[in-house]
C-alpha cells in the first residue's frame, strides 16, 4: 500500500468479458496499492460491458468504495501497459490525494426560450484541475467551453468525449451512484494536488504564419490580403515533395489569437481539418470559426511527425515533473493502430518518459485539453493529465 498521507494513484485493468469478473480482477489490482475507500476513481469500459454498467457500478461502489468516481463507455480502453482497441476491456484508476478536495459532478443542458444553459458545473477557477466525460450527442461541448474561455473562469481541463457508441443515446455515463445516458460527468481537484496537462496535436508547422484579414464564420477569404486559396497553392509550390504529399494526405491549418506568443511547434496553435477550397472564390473553409486578425499557419500530420511531438512534449514534462504518481490519458480513436501501424505506441511512449507510472485511460471521440492555457476540443491529439503536488510551479507559458 502506498506510504500512509502521501499522494498516491493506481491502475487496474481486465480483458475478461465478464463484467462481474472484470471488476473484481480490476480492483484487486487496486487495493493493495490505496486501499479500500480512495479519494477517487475514474472508469473506462469497452462496449462490452455496457448492458452490465449497472453491476459494474455497484461491484466498484462495493469493493472500491472511492469518495467521488466518475466513468464512461469508450471505443477502446487504455491500461495494464497496453491500449486496447478491439475486444472487451475495463480501466480503472484510483488515487489518493490527501490535502485535496475531490468533488465528482454532473452537467445537463437545460432548454431555454433563448437557447440552452448548462446545470451542475462546479464553480471552480484555475487554482483548480477539472477532467470532463462527455456524451457528444447530448452535451454542447464546443459552445460549452466557449463560455468557459469568454467567462476568464476555469480551471485546468482535461477530458475526452465518449466513443462508446455512435448514436444519441448509445454512451454510458458513470458519476457516484448514477448512470445516465446524456450530458456530461466529471471531477474537480483542488488544493494539494493537480493535473499538470499535456497536450500533443501530433501536427507539424509548413510555410510561413498569415494574419486573416476577412473570413466569414469558419470560411477564410483572404490572408494578409491575399485570397487564402491563393496562399496556400503558393506555400504548398515551395515545399519538399515529403512535405507536399504529407499536407495532401492530411490538410489542417494551425489558429491562435493575436498577440498570443508562439511557443514554437504545433506550440499555442490549436490544429483544426481543412473542409474544403473554392478556386473561384479563392477561400477555404475549415473545422473552426474563424474570425479576422487571428493568425494561421498550415499544419501536416502523419505518424512520424505524431510521435516526435509526443516524445518532446513527455520529455519537457519529465523535465519539470520526474515524479508524478500517476496520469490520466485521453487518445483519439483514430490514434493508436491506424495512425501509428500498431498498438501501445501512446502508453509505451508515456512510459519510455515515466517508467512504472500508473496510467490509465480511453479513446475518446474528441479529446479536451489546454492551447494556449484555454480549454479547447482537439481531434487526433494526445492528452495527458499527470498527478503533481500542488506546490510544484507549473513551467512558464
Amino acid at each position: 500500500m502506498g506510504i500512509p498521507g502521501s499522494l498516491t494513484a493506481a491502475e487496474g485493468f481486465s480483458a475478461q468479458e465478464d463484467t462481474a469478473f472484470a471488476a473484481a480482477e480490476a480492483v484487486e489490482q487496486l487495493l493493495p496499492v490505496v486501499g479500500p475507500n480512495p479519494d477517487l476513481a475514474v472508469v473506462f469500459f469497452s462496449p462490452h460491458h455496457k448492458e452490465n454498467a449497472g453491476a459494474l457500478l455497484r461491484e466498484l461502489q462495493g469493493r472500491l468504495g472511492p469518495d467521488a468516481l466518475v466513468g464512461c463507455s469508450s471505443s477502446g480502453c487504455i491500461g495494464g501497459g497496453g491500449e486496447h482497441q478491439v475486444g472487451p476491456a475495463l480501466s480503472i484508476w484510483a488515487a489518493r490525494v490527501p490535502g485535496a478536495r475531490v468533488q465528482s459532478f454532473q452537467l445537463s443542458l437545460s432548454e431555454s426560450g433563448e437557447g440552452g444553459f448548462v446545470r451542475g458545473w462546479p464553480d471552480v477557477g484555475p487554482e483548480a484541475s477539472a477532467v470532463l466525460l462527455a456524451d457528444p450527442f447530448s452535451f454542447p461541448v464546443d459552445p460549452f467551453l466557449a463560455s468557459l474561455r469568454n467567462g476568464d473562469h476555469y480551471p485546468t481541463l482535461l477530458g475526452g468525449l465518449a466513443s462508446g457508441a455512435n448514436r444519441d443515446g448509445g454512451n454510458i455515463l458513470m458519476e457516484g451512484e448514477d448512470l445516465v445516458e446524456t450530458g456530461a460527468v466529471g471531477f474537480v481537484m483542488d488544493g494539494a494536488a493537480r493535473l499538470q496537462p499535456l497536450v500533443s496535436q501530433g501536427c507539424y508547422p509548413i510555410g510561413e504564419t498569415w494574419t486573416v484579414t476577412r473570413s466569414k464564420k469558419n470560411v477564410v477569404l483572404e490572408l494578409d490580403g491575399e485570397p487564402a486559396f491563393s496562399v496556400l497553392h503558393d506555400t504548398l509550390g515551395c515545399l519538399a515533395e515529403e512535405e507536399r504529399r504529407a499536407f495532401s494526405q492530411a490538410p489542417h491549418v494551425g489558429l491562435h489569437e493575436a498577440g498570443v506568443q508562439n511557443e514554437g511547434g504545433a506550440g499555442s496553435f490549436r490544429v483544426r481539418g481543412i473542409m474544403g477550397m473554392d478556386g473561384d472564390q479563392g477561400s477555404m473553409a475549415v473545422a473552426d470559426f474563424v474570425r479576422e486578425g487571428m493568425v494561421l499557419q498550415f499544419h501536416a500530420r502523419d505518424g512520424a511527425a505524431a510521435s516526435q511531438d509526443l516524445d518532446q512534449m513527455l520529455n519537457l514534462a519529465a523535465s519539470f515533473h520526474p515524479d508524478p504518481a500517476g496520469a490520466l490519458l485521453f487518445s483519439c480513436a483514430g490514434r493508436g493502430i491506424p495512425l501509428f501501424g500498431r498498438a501501445d505506441h501512446d502508453i509505451s511512449m508515456v512510459h519510455r518518459h515515466f517508467p512504472d507510472l500508473p496510467v490509465s485511460g480511453m479513446f475518446a471521440a474528441g479529446e479536451i485539453g489546454p492551447c494556449g492555457g484555454r480549454p479547447f476540443i482537439h481531434g487526433f491529439a494526445a492528452c495527458a493529465g499527470l498527478l503533481v503536488p500542488q506546490e510544484e510551479e507549473p513551467p512558464a507559458p
